[in-house]
């Protein structure tokens, strides 16, 4: 594994999410709003304004294009925050996920 790049490290595949994504957290009634980057089977990366902690759980939902398939819904620990190095206002936040439905 020398000398490889860390993409090529990862278990799983990533996959390009360019969409809404709504975001549940614990003990709260109003949902907020999130641009997804990408997915994989274990975690997902999103922009949002919102700033959310560390260690934080989430309920993340992504609703079908396609009326023969359910909306992507999980729940999911905030593994990482970071500032946008493009929009200082906005997060780039990686969530790994604890459940899928």
């Amino acid at each position: 594994m020398a000398g490889q790049d860390f993409e090529e490290k990862r278990n799983f595949f990533r996959m390009r999410v360019d969409g809404p994504v709504e975001i549940q957290r614990q003990n709260s009634v109003m949902p907020f709003h999130a641009e997804g980057i990408d997915l994989s089977a274990s975690g997902l990366s999103l922009i949002t304004d919102e700033e959310v902690k560390e260690g934080e759980m989430l309920q993340i939902s992504i609703k079908s294009h396609n009326p023969e398939l359910a909306d992507f819904v999980a729940e999911a620990t905030v593994v990482r925050v970071q500032p946008s190095e493009l929009q200082p206002e906005q997060f780039n936040i990686s969530v790994k996920f604890t459940t899928i439905y």
